[in-house]
């Protein structure tokens, strides 16, 4: 499947709300788990809004991909100056993931996602979860903004992210799996429902 690009994913006041939920609850809280691979200053697994929108998307991201399609868990990651995504693919869970910018400040600057695989003649490089230097061919690159959608294959496609350079950039990964495909154990990630925060 080739990556599908959506403007606008999100109606206004759901992307307002989320935005401003995902800022408050970092600057107040604790209850984020850093992570030291991309250097990101937060991220939440199965936070309770996203799993809600995680749900409420499934209809619009079957309809995109053609299939029926079982949730399985959501991700937010807030990027800040200096962090990026180490090249990799994604676990059993992401055999299709939607990638939504909510929100960045700078708002007007857009943050990139590659998609590519090793070539080991290609003059461009980046580097992966173990900080080695991989040599990459991009087959695609998509300029995220604020509402853009980028539904891909995580499983079957290398992806990374360079430095960011804003104070925070906000996306938050939607996770599904076919119905009638060969992950369907990951329905839920393991989990009895959606909304838990540990899985087994």
């Amino acid at each position: 499947m080739k990556p599908i690009f959506i403007e606008n994913f999100f109606p206004e006041e759901i992307l307002k709300v989320t935005y401003s939920y995902l800022v408050m609850k970092t600057a107040a809280t604790k209850e984020f788990t850093y992570e030291p691979s991309s250097n990101t200053i937060a991220s939440y697994y199965a936070d309770s809004l996203c799993e809600t929108l995680l749900d409420m998307s499934t209809p619009v991201v079957e309809q995109n991909v053609n299939k029926k399609l079982y949730p399985t868990y959501s991700f937010a990651r807030i990027y800040d100056k200096g962090s990026h995504l180490p090249i990799h693919v994604d676990r059993g869970s992401c055999e299709y993931t939607v990638a939504i910018c909510i929100g960045s400040q700078p708002s007007d600057v857009p943050y990139s996602i590659h998609i590519g695989k090793q070539n080991k003649n290609s003059t461009y490089h980046y580097i992966d979860q173990e900080n080695e230097e991989v040599k990459l061919e991009i087959e695609h690159t998509f300029s995220m903004s604020t509402n853009n959608a980028l539904i891909f294959q995580g499983l079957e496609n290398l992806h990374w992210r360079e430095k960011c350079i804003h104070d925070h950039f906000i996306t938050v990964f939607l996770h599904y799996v076919d119905k009638e495909g060969e992950f369907t154990a990951h329905k839920y990630d393991g989990r009895e429902l959606l909304g838990i925060s540990d899985r087994k």
